[in-house]
């Protein structure tokens, strides 16, 4: 990512995320704009500063007819309160 970012700008990048546990989407999308929390991994300590949202969030954007192919059962397995957890998560990185 730190390469994508050099070569074509972080304003031109953007990070989509799928997964649903919300302690992993903290810290990826907690990675991707201010540097990995852990200072563990390659960008410790490297803000890229590229925002990144859940697939959830876009889901206004898919056409119905791709979302329920791919991503119907995906929905089935996130448990309730689960997505508002995961809005929060994704709106508190982008404003930081």
């Amino acid at each position: 990512m730190k390469n994508l970012a050099e070569q074509h700008g972080v304003e031109n990048l953007l990070i989509v995320l799928g997964i649903n546990q919300p302690a992993t989407i903290r810290i990826m999308a907690q990675t991707f704009k201010s540097g990995d929390p852990s200072f563990a991994g390659p960008l410790a300590g490297i803000g890229l500063n590229i925002e990144s949202y859940h697939i959830l969030e876009l889901q206004a954007h898919v056409p119905q007819e791709v979302w329920e192919r791919e991503m119907g059962m995906y929905e089935l397995e996130i448990e309730n309160g689960t997505r508002e957890t995961i809005f929060k998560i994704m709106e508190e990185a982008r404003s930081k």
